[in-house]
């Protein structure tokens, strides 16, 4: 990954089709964020944790019109177009209780904490440079969740 300023240029697999790197640029306006490059798989091991049901598939289970979508969205920009915004996510952790049976009537309760990543923006496209074969991301999170983000994601 390289980075000219506020754009960051992602890598991706050597056979993806028409274009092997993305460009992506940082948010306006969001001033109490940083930019973190993460690792992607990590990235999506985290993702995949949210247990509030935004938890997207994996791009080969896709619709074709959806995966050329953003195929089309992610391919290099015109000369009148700027590159796409890079994933805008937060790390969230929260106490999970399960209950486990420990006799024939009783349960023992279980808490655990679980760790995952929110998107604000860039679910799929985060998905989709995955597939793509990016090994590495840039996004960006707020501040108070930058060290937290770097000791789970960082490549």
């Amino acid at each position: 990954m390289s980075q000219d300023d506020e754009l960051f240029h992602v890598q991706l697999g050597k056979d993806h089709p028409n274009y092997q790197s993305v460009a992506l640029r940082r948010r306006p306006g969001y001033v109490n964020y940083e930019v973190v490059e993460v690792d992607t798989e990590k990235l999506i091991h985290f993702s995949n944790q949210d247990i509030r049901g935004y938890v997207l598939s994996p791009v080969e289970d896709w619709q074709p019109a959806k995966r050329e979508g953003i195929f089309c969205f992610l391919a290099p920009p015109g000369p009148r177009e700027q590159p796409v915004e890079m994933p805008v996510i937060s790390f969230n952790e929260r106490d999970v209780v399960q209950y486990e049976r420990k006799w024939r009537f009783f349960k023992k309760a279980v808490v655990y904490r679980l760790k995952y990543i929110g998107y604000t923006n860039g679910r799929h496209r985060t998905r989709y440079l995955y597939f793509a074969g990016a090994k590495r991301i840039p996004v960006m999170c707020h501040i108070s969740e930058v060290n937290a983000l770097k000791a789970h994601c960082a490549p």
